[in-house]
């Protein structure tokens, strides 16, 4: 948590990053017709999550597509920010593309979604401890990150954060016993 810049209580150890993102994508609340924004370049299990919840519910996905490189965090902010509507309730951001490495102006873009309502979920699976941020600084709302890339933990182990006031809106993916 102090890595991150987050409150121990908004940081939980699971599995790993899909663990940490599918927690966020099948538990946050959206109804039909409710817009989600998010890349061609995300991790393909996480497409592939918010493909079901497209066909499980109705929402709408919305798609940012890119030439990279590009050195000029400008028009990928402009990008996501063109596609944002009243309809929209999240957009995913992946911090560094895997693909490509290329690294995706989170603070920014977050910002942005913030002036309009946009919850904000970053998949920093290929970035926690690895580049210099805190969550504090982004204005974010969600994360997930695998631990074993850059903090050499054991595999099996990942990372979810959840701004404390949203804690309330996740339900668990995983039910314990009463």
């Amino acid at each position: 948590a102090e890595m991150l810049g987050a409150d121990k209580e908004e940081v939980a150890i699971n599995r790993n990053a899909t663990e940490a993102l599918d927690t966020i994508i099948h538990g946050f609340p959206l109804k039909k017709g409710d817009e989600v924004v998010l890349s061609r370049y995300d991790y393909p299990r996480m497409m592939n999550a918010w493909k079901w919840r497209e066909k499980r519910d109705g929402i709408i996905l919305k798609w940012v597509d890119f030439d990279f490189p590009e050195n000029d965090p400008k028009p990928i902010i402009d990008k996501y920010v063109s596609l944002f509507t009243s309809k929209t309730r999240l957009v995913h951001l992946t911090h560094m593309i895997n693909w490509t490495g290329q690294v995706i102006p989170v603070k920014e873009i977050a910002s942005e979604a913030r002036k309009k309502g946009i919850k904000v979920l970053v998949d920093a699976a290929h970035t926690f401890a690895h580049l210099d941020y805190r969550i504090s600084d982004w204005d974010i709302d969600y994360l997930g990150s695998s631990l074993h890339k850059w903090l050499c933990a054991p595999f099996g182990t990942g990372l979810l954060y959840v701004r404390k006031e949203e804690i309330k809106n996740i339900p668990a993916f995983f039910t314990q016993d009463p």
